[in-house]
């Protein structure tokens, strides 16, 4: 069954929403378009051709099995503290979200991997433009919920799927889109602070040993979970170092 706009649009407190059958990247029809749709307009769809996560990495994005959508969001002012932090927000909205459908073993790997049982579920790929009138964020959200397979040349990794659950897609979009703009709206004020703690039940390597791998090196330690600014607190022996989100990847040893 397809995405059913009606009930989704009727989610959204502002924006518009709009669904494809087929298109080439959700983040990328909201980039292209952003100076003339609404803040808080949903580009859902069915499938991508051109799905992209972290990284410049291929998005796997079949037909009609999983949840593929992006949503625009205008701040007028360009001074939003903690703006790196907000794609961990979302990872605790997305984990919430399955919590209250009654979906149990959701966990999320820092800053914004989505995990079922261990592995890969979902991701989170926030993009910007800038312009004189403001910052404008593309949210991209990709859920696997009924991936019976998946291309070996494109995903290289452990995944995982919800197709046990039979989540009813439109419902879950309608949700989601609901929670992330009643947060969008408070996060200039609030930023990362009241989700932390929020954070912590669902972190998948939270007390284990971890490697952190930037462009430079490959970092080992413990991981103690994250703070307020959403930083990762790493444990080197005597020593705590913090991490900020950026070009990195969190792995268990």
């Amino acid at each position: 069954m397809g995405f059913d706009q009606h009930l989704i649009t009727s989610a959204l407190t502002q924006g518009q929403a709009l669904v494809f059958k087929e298109i080439d990247s959700t983040n990328e029809y909201l980039l292209t378009h952003y100076k003339t749709l609404p803040s808080g307009s949903l580009c859902v769809a069915e499938s991508q051709t051109a799905g992209r996560g972290r990284r410049g990495r291929q998005w796997y994005s079949p037909e009609s099995q999983n949840v593929y959508f992006s949503m625009l969001w205008h701040y007028p002012s360009l001074d939003i503290p903690q703006l790196s932090s907000l794609s961990l927000v979302v990872s605790v909205l997305i984990a919430e979200t399955f919590q209250t459908l009654n979906v149990p073993h959701i966990q999320i790997k820092w800053p914004n991997d989505i995990y079922y049982q261990g592995k890969k579920m979902g991701g989170i790929l926030i993009e910007s433009r800038v312009d004189k009138t403001g910052i404008y964020l593309v949210i991209g959200i990709g859920l696997n919920l009924g991936m019976n397979a998946v291309d070996k040349n494109v995903v290289t990794q452990a995944w995982s799927d919800l197709s046990e659950h039979q989540i009813d897609r439109s419902q879950l979009v309608t949700e989601l889109a609901k929670r992330l703009q009643n947060a969008l709206v408070t996060y200039p004020q609030t930023t990362f602070e009241p989700y932390a703690e929020r954070w912590q039940q669902f972190d998948i390597f939270r007390h284990q040993a971890v490697r952190l791998i930037t462009e430079n090196e490959e970092i080992h330690g413990i991981s103690l979970g994250i703070n307020e600014e959403g930083e990762l607190i790493l444990q080197q022996g005597e020593i705590i170092r913090r991490f900020a989100t950026g070009e990195m990847s969190l792995r268990g040893n």
